[in-house]
């Protein structure tokens, strides 16, 4: 399993703090499993995948691409980008 974090408009929307994946090559692969998710739950969610896509990704405490391979363990964090400074 992959554990994965979500970020706080995904929370507010949905209601779902984390998500459990089974297989994923990478975090990209996990996005299409969100917004079916995110629509189950919600039917009318505003997630949609430009807010997923414009994420900060970090995998196991390190920031990364969504190109980043993942394994059975892995812990997956998609937090919102902020604004300002």
């Amino acid at each position: 399993m992959i554990n994965v974090k979500l970020f706080g408009l995904f929370r507010l929307d949905t209601g779902i703090k984390k998500l459990e994946v089974e297989k994923a090559a990478t975090v990209q692969d996990i996005y299409p499993l969100l917004l079916e998710k995110a629509k189950e739950v919600n039917p009318r969610t505003k997630i949609s995948a430009k807010d997923i896509e414009g994420c900060i990704i970090v995998v196991n405490g390190k920031q990364t691409k969504k190109t980043c391979a993942l394994k059975d363990g892995d812990e997956v964090q998609l937090m919102s980008p902020v604004c300002g400074g």
